[in-house]
């Protein structure tokens, strides 16, 4: 089994956090064995095990990639040769990517029916689409860099976001 995403943040966050396999296998009910062939990837990372560790340590990133290999896409943390994720490059990057979708969303009239759209207007409505998946991607490493920066729960973030659109009727509770 190849190693995951996943399983090399939790290695990470782990060591940037200088606890031993041996702690981590304490605080989250496993022997340190298990907890090693995790991290190696020989065995797979269960969704309970990453939302102990989200809960306890408030890491975004295990979050992130627990969802992208759970689902199989989504959105995770930049660590190309290309990536600057220092927080006033995110903050910028946030910045550009909006404006980029809200130039490409003024180029798109979704006036007419989706069966009579003409081939060009259909290149804009995906340009568009695409200049929003990089607002959403942005956002978010900028929301996880903000709570891990900050020391601002990501947990508690999503809670207070679920209960606003509830409250207002956006969702059934």
């Amino acid at each position: 089994m190849k190693k995951s995403r996943v399983a090399r943040s939790l290695k990470n966050a782990r060591s940037e956090m200088k606890r031993s396999q041996e702690q981590l296998s304490m605080d989250f009910y496993q022997s340190r064995e298990s907890i090693s062939k995790q991290e190696i990837g020989e065995r797979r990372i269960q969704p309970g095990m990453s939302k102990q560790f989200i809960e306890k340590y408030n890491n975004p990133w295990i979050a992130l990639e627990a969802a992208n290999e759970y689902i199989g896409w989504g959105i995770t943390k930049l660590d190309g040769p290309a990536a600057d994720t220092h927080r006033s490059s995110v903050w910028l990057k946030l910045e550009e990517e909006m404006e980029e979708a809200i130039e490409a969303m003024e180029k798109v009239r979704m006036i007419n029916q989706p069966q009579y759209i003409q081939s060009f207007e259909l290149q804009d409505l995906k340009r568009s689409a695409q200049e929003f998946a990089d607002v959403i991607h942005a956002s978010t490493i900028y929301l996880a860099t903000l709570c891990e920066n900050y020391d601002i729960s990501w947990q508690e973030i999503w809670e207070e976001h679920q209960t606003k659109i509830k409250s207002r009727g956006y969702i059934m509770t």
